[in-house]
């Protein structure tokens, strides 16, 4: 997992070429509809909104076929990481999702502010969007890098 100031992004752009492509597709929408998909070359964007949850109600995540580069817009909000071998599954690999779920512990936490953005591949078993003591409010792009 890569966590870092969305101004930096640019520096990763020799791992993820179509960075500056998911940025730009991002910036051109005027109006946000959240949970619509947006794509660009190499992969896909989403909007999300709302309230965290407390920790106890996520579960740890991880992707096979894309990287997920997420950036907090406004708010802010925790995230927890593991490797995915100290995980145990919960939910097996839906291959249409991309996504299989796991439990384990969140010993690893972060809160991620307005302005930050962080990148988890597929060996990280990531959680987000949730809170430790109160909820927190967020809006954050979810972009889908594809790994070829």
């Amino acid at each position: 997992m890569i966590i870092d100031a969305v101004a930096n992004l640019k520096h990763y752009t020799k791992l993820f070429p179509n960075i500056p492509d998911a940025l730009e597709a991002m910036n051109r929408i005027e109006q946000q509809e959240f949970g619509k998909k947006y794509f660009f070359e190499g992969g896909f964007f989403f909007f999300q909104e709302g309230a965290t949850k407390p920790i106890e109600e996520t579960q740890f995540e991880a992707h096979r076929n894309f990287v997920d580069l997420q950036i907090v817009l406004e708010g802010e909000e925790y995230i927890a990481w593991n490797k995915i071998d100290d995980l145990t599954e919960a939910i097996p690999y839906n291959a249409e999702k991309d996504v299989q779920k796991f439990t384990g512990k969140d010993t690893h936490k972060m809160k991620i502010s307005e302005g930050m953005a962080y990148l988890c591949f597929p060996w990280d078993g990531h959680k987000a969007v949730f809170h430790v003591d109160q909820p927190l409010r967020f809006k954050k792009a979810v972009i889908k890098l594809a790994l070829n």
